[in-house]
């Protein structure tokens, strides 16, 4: 019998994540792209599945509970926010994702792309007469929020750069030298006014959700940038604008806002000191390539009855 993979994400008609999930589904499992993505219809649509993938639509209680046959939820990417990761537990579902692993490192690219943009300030031929307004990486001190994969590769590339390494992590005290220093800070309050840039590498969750506000900005350095390569949901959007605004920080550079996409007319397209990349920082062939790899790998041991190796909830299997 054929396994049925649901793809509630309207994101899977893209060409390009077509091909990628084609070249690796082993056979003997169907990917199904519903004709309507409106909740009704998925829930009909995952009555019959094995399987349900999304990239960033949500996959709710009410569409497990919906999925009696379902043995796996995937998901192309880390974080795993869209997922109602308790009730998959509860029922007893596994849920896969992208270890973090797989797009540390063009995501720490990222994040020193995003740096030397704001720290070079990037100017037109005709403003070349103009003072130069760059600002060395060397010497500057990074402020990295979560020491997980993608936060340790920032970190290296950080020291490489000859700047000093702080760092704020739930998990303090387990970071292993790597030949060079990081200085753990015990508090996120402790971090802020220390730091010319600080980056938020770390999933989002309750307790994370809003964590830079209105306080969080005012404790900053006024010459100091916000980097945010994780999830828009971390950064309160009304108090960075304000905190621009107002000149309590230099700049941010965002690869994640809140919204996402961001509308139209809204004021974070029009302030000049804030560079905006569409949440790319995690893509390269390469890493989709072993992201859909992974995914493929994960559906297929599960509907075979094997244990999901990238797995977000290993509670199950206890």
């Amino acid at each position: 019998m054929t396994a049925r993979i649901v793809a509630v994400d309207p994101r899977w008609q893209h060409p390009f994540r077509l091909a990628f999930i084609r070249a690796y589904l082993p056979a003997g499992l169907e990917l199904v792209l519903p004709e309507s993505f409106a909740p009704e219809a998925l829930l009909r649509e995952v009555a019959t599945a094995s399987a349900i993938i999304t990239s960033q639509a949500p996959v709710t209680a009410e569409m497990i509970a919906a999925a009696p046959n379902l043995r796996v939820i995937g998901k192309v990417g880390t974080g795993v926010d869209p997922i109602d990761v308790a009730a998959a537990t509860a029922a007893g579902i596994p849920v896969a994702h992208s270890p973090g692993w797989v797009r540390a490192a063009p995501v720490a690219e990222h994040v020193l792309t995003l740096m030397l943009m704001l720290a070079r300030r990037p100017w037109r031929w005709r403003d070349k007469e103009k003072p130069p307004l760059h600002l060395p990486l060397e010497g500057a001190t990074i402020g990295i929020v979560g020491l997980g994969s993608i936060g340790r590769q920032v970190a290296r590339r950080a020291a490489a750069f000859a700047m000093t390494v702080l760092a704020y992590t739930r998990t303090r005290g387990r970071f292993q030298p790597e030949g060079f220093d990081v200085e753990e800070v015990e508090t996120l309050t402790a971090l802020l006014p220390r730091v010319d840039y600080l980056v938020l590498t770390l999933p989002l969750t309750p307790q994370t959700h809003g964590l830079i506000g209105a306080q969080e900005l005012a404790r900053m350095r006024s010459s100091a940038f916000l980097i945010n390569v994780s999830r828009g949901k971390h950064v309160v959007t009304e108090a960075l604008v304000a905190a621009l605004r107002a000149g309590q920080i230099a700049g941010a550079g965002l690869d994640v806002t809140d919204p996402e996409p961001l509308p139209a007319d809204h004021p974070l397209w029009t302030l000049p000191q804030v560079v905006l990349s569409p949440h790319i920082a995690g893509q390269s062939e390469s890493v989709q390539r072993e992201s859909y790899r992974l995914l493929c790998d994960s559906i297929h041991r599960a509907v075979n009855g094997e244990r999901v190796l990238s797995l977000v909830n290993p509670q199950v299997y206890q």
